[in-house]
């Protein structure tokens, strides 16, 4: 463990909330799981103290040369290769067959890939693995693959309340009222009729929103006198009084901490099982671009630490920790660069607004039908501390921002920093979902250096819901506006934000190579704005490493680089874009070892 973490355990250490056990027969308080982690952190740093963390995963020194297939290197010129060589975790040669296996030697393992496909391992560049690994492992899908409308959704609810032991929580997750005929949302009336015994609590899919019911309110000590945090809100009906719906996760984890299944959990152990997942998708980096997420603080690091230390990850980590904790970060002495090639904090997380969708992403003008404009969750004057607080300091940066306004407010704040003298260019600033962009706003990124990274699920998933409920066609049309960025010269990825949809990057590509929607697939949503299947593989490999600060060693098959890869059953640029998805994954290797085989 390096210096940083040390500290941070002796911090924890001292602290009271080291005198309780991780999964050792004495369970969590709940609040104390959610206000700091302490018995989970505590317990997690002091396992971590004991161990190294793993530099690299593969014990194999053997070489082995592949051949007899597609390798799409995805190196600048998006190189097509004859043979690459693997020496333990690293890439060892790469290029022609004949210059190859002299590289490899004679005694090298030759695996005929059979016309197969080889690319990069796929990076996701956006998730919340250790919260959404979690919620995935504790909440009830409830999600539109799943039910069309809310009725449904509340009669299975009401089911699994009649059928659960006395006093159990009702967790369901990744309810959409923009997608899901019924209410605008979930209130105390609904959510009462499923159960007056049980506390019911449903995450909204965007992570921005969830509702919860009387039993949950009173659960968590919540009542009537309770004020709104800063850009969160406890949401009021006309007559002023609670109504069960909660804006911002500032708001609604005060409710979700009361639920006792949190302090079970092992959210090392769901975090190692969703890396085993997501490797069946072709995975070999993926982040988190919330982490303090879970322990409210800087127990989510000692929570990785621990993950990445005894070798189990399939995949690996590069972690942003999350502005709202932000005094905790200096306390625990964590800096950006602090550990190692398989677990790593890779910048710094700061939100600007909500979600469209829930219409809490801030707005140059009100929501369709409405007089709404959304919701700032931090001032242009705060970014501007913060990005020059953590700028200083080296951290790449990282802002979440939906709305064209929310937009607007990032690049001031940018632009604010950059004229006390901060260097941008060396921070890699990125515009996280940078959902509704204008030309004017495509041009200040270029200017200042800023980077796009799209929720290219919103496009497919909620494209109907943008056009007709949420923003009306013209605006609509500028929802992830990847091709125009390209064109302007702003780098942009594409990603998941995971629980928000799934991470499947092949689906991810097809997405972004045909903006289909899901509501009415023969719909395209701003053609203009389609990209080719090598720019959308860009996205997702050479693309994503770099916003992540790890193009030295993923997001191509060059030599030198880590042995993250992913062999496919057909070349995505060979098949027809509507069918990308349908493209099998058959082996993904990550750091020279195989994690997943058909």
């Amino acid at each position: 463990m390096n210096h940083h973490a040390t500290e941070l355990a002796e911090q924890w250490a001292a602290s009271d909330h080291a005198t309780h056990c991780f999964h050792s027969g004495t369970n969590l308080s709940r609040r104390d799981f959610v206000r700091g982690g302490a018995a989970l952190a505590g317990a997690a740093l002091a396992s971590a103290a004991g161990l190294t963390p793993v530099e690299a995963q593969a014990q194999d020194t053997e070489t082995r040369v592949f051949t007899g297939g597609t390798i799409l290197t995805v190196d600048k010129d998006f190189s097509e290769a004859q043979a690459i060589a693997v020496h333990g975790n690293k890439i060892l040669a790469v290029g022609n067959e004949a210059d190859v296996r002299k590289a490899a030697g004679n005694g090298a393992e030759v695996v005929d890939l059979n016309g197969r496909v080889m690319l990069p391992g796929f990076v996701d560049p956006h998730t919340h693995m250790m919260s959404g690994s979690a919620i995935a492992s504790l909440g009830d899908y409830v999600g539109v693959a799943k039910f069309a409308k809310t009725d449904d959704v509340l009669k299975h609810l009401t089911a699994t309340a009649a059928k659960a032991t006395a006093g159990a929580w009702i967790f369901a997750r990744n309810f959409d009222p923009t997608l899901q005929d019924g209410p605008d949302a979930l209130t105390f009336k609904e959510l009462d009729a499923v159960s007056t015994d049980h506390p019911v609590f449903v995450l909204n899919a965007s992570g921005h929103l969830a509702y919860a019911n009387r039993k949950a309110f009173e659960a968590a000590g919540i009542d009537e006198s309770v004020k709104n945090p800063p850009g969160a809100e406890f949401v009021r009906g006309p007559d002023g009084k609670l109504n069960g719906t909660l804006k911002n996760n500032v708001a609604y984890l005060q409710v979700l901490q009361a639920n006792p299944a949190l302090s079970q959990l092992d959210p090392v152990k769901s975090l190692v099982a969703m890396t085993g997942d997501f490797a069946k998708l072709g995975l070999t980096t993926l982040s988190d671009l919330g982490m303090g997420g879970l322990t409210n603080g800087a127990g989510d690091w000692a929570l990785y630490q621990k993950a990445g230390a005894d070798g189990a990850l399939k995949a690996r980590l590069r972690v942003y920790p999350f502005y709202t904790y932000d005094e905790a970060w200096d306390k625990a002495g964590v800096r950006a660069g602090d550990g190692n090639a398989m677990v790593r904090i890779a910048g710094y997380k700061i939100v600007a607004d909500g979600s469209n969708q829930g219409f809490t992403g801030l707005q140059r003008e009100a929501y369709q039908n409405t007089h709404n404009t959304g919701l700032a969750y931090t001032t242009t004057d705060e970014m501007k501390r913060l990005i020059l607080k953590r700028g200083r300091q080296g951290w790449p940066l990282a802002i979440h921002g939906n709305g064209d306004k929310g937009i607007d407010n990032i690049l001031a704040a940018y632009q604010a920093a950059r004229e006390e003298g901060l260097d941008l260019t060396r921070l890699r600033p990125r515009i996280e979902h940078c959902s509704i962009l204008h030309d004017d706003q495509i041009a200040r990124m270029k200017a200042l250096g800023v980077s796009a990274s799209f929720l290219i699920g919103h496009v497919h998933f909620w494209g109907v819901a943008m056009r007709d409920k949420i923003f009306g066609e013209a605006k609509a049309k500028l929802l992830d506006r990847a091709r125009s960025c390209e064109k302007a010269g702003v780098r942009y990825t594409v990603h998941s934000d995971f629980f928000v949809t799934d991470p499947d990057p092949l689906h991810m590509i097809e997405m972004a190579v045909t903006r289909r929607t899901w509501k009415e697939p023969d719909y395209v949503l701003a053609p203009d704005e389609t990209v080719s299947v090598e720019s959308a593989i860009r996205a997702v490999t050479s693309e994503a490493a770099w916003q992540l600060s790890s193009e030295h060693e993923v997001g191509s098959l060059e030599v030198g680089k880590f042995a993250d890869m992913v062999i496919l059953d057909k070349d995505p640029r060979k098949v027809a874009p509507e069918t990308i998805k349908n493209i099998k994954v058959l082996e993904t290797f990550t750091d020279g070892t195989q994690v997943f085989e058909a």
